[in-house]
């Protein structure tokens, strides 16, 4: 064991082969070698290998955009690119600081709102075939046994006016209200909604008379204007058992004559196509007990 030992120490310290026996051992020349195999040696003199920059995956994800929807920064891409290639060291190679220009389709539709009393129940499905029809949104609110002075009274409208922001406004009112007396106070009433809903486009749709009233379809009149009020107390409308309420169909047929008066309008710019197909309608819908 001390033998061998022995022979390497002395081949480790002399300049010269070393012999032993029949046995010599002699200094290699490595030049070819290191030549050959040059990652086995390490020179001060050659650099060590730069690391390649990663680029987080956001500004990845941000330029591809950028280079898909805006040929500004798409050529500006490509020249950095270019710079990198003809030499230029990675590190000085940035993505162009440009803000992100991303489409983002707008999400708002336009907004119906329709209120009322209980009129409303299936005159606002029919309605919604309509709204669905031609791409608006609808909410319909009912408030039953109310009349003009509940509406002008509470802030409730406002309420919801403030919620829904609607694009276009209809309501129904007056059905419990054929046979009152005060007409100066109702006069003052449909003035105080018509106020409420400010500048927003409307449509005042009159109640369905199943006898004749004591003057608020006229008041209604005298106080929106003729352009914003349909008079439906002319319309032959099939009653339900009540003989009160337009049956169901009958509502249909009533909500179809509102539409039609309105495409024949130059008042009114909202689109009131007829239903192409029978959807399932949805919309929003809140319905209010009566004040006791």
């Amino acid at each position: 064991m001390l033998v061998p030992l022995a022979l390497v120490m002395g081949y480790a310290l002399s300049s010269a082969e070393v012999g032993c026996g029949d046995y010599v051992l002699e200094k290699a020349d490595l030049s070819d070698f290191e030549r050959l195999c040059p990652q086995l040696f390490s020179d001060a003199s050659v650099p060590p290998m730069r690391p390649v920059p990663v680029i987080p995956a956001p500004v990845i994800r941000d330029s591809l955009i950028d280079a898909a929807r805006d040929s500004v920064s798409a050529t500006s891409a490509l020249s950095a690119s270019d710079s990198v290639g003809r030499g230029a060291s990675a590190d000085t190679a940035t993505v162009p600081d440009a803000p992100l220009r991303v489409h983002r389709p707008d999400s708002t539709k336009f907004q119906v709102l329709i209120f009322g009393d209980s009129m409303l129940e299936w005159l606002a499905k029919r309605l919604c075939d309509y709204t669905m029809e031609n791409g608006y949104e609808l909410t319909s609110v009912i408030w039953y046994s109310s009349s003009t002075r509940i509406w002008a009274q509470t802030d409730t409208l406002d309420f919801f006016l403030d919620r829904i922001r609607p694009d276009f406004v209809m309501l129904c009112l007056g059905s419990n209200e054929l046979f009152v007396r005060d007409l100066q106070k109702r006069d003052k009433y449909i003035a105080t909604i018509v106020s409420k809903i400010g500048n927003r486009p409307f449509l005042w749709i009159g109640p369905p008379n199943w006898k004749p009233d004591t003057g608020i379809n006229d008041l209604i009149r005298k106080n929106v204007g003729p352009e914003r009020f349909f008079e439906s107390r002319r319309l032959e409308l099939d009653r339900a058992d009540d003989e009160v309420h337009p049956t169901r169909v009958a509502a249909a047929q009533w909500m179809d004559s509102v539409a039609t008066w309105m495409r024949s309008s130059s008042s009114y710019t909202i689109r009131m196509d007829s239903p192409a197909v029978r959807r399932n309608r949805v919309y929003r819908q809140y319905m209010l007990k009566p004040l006791r």
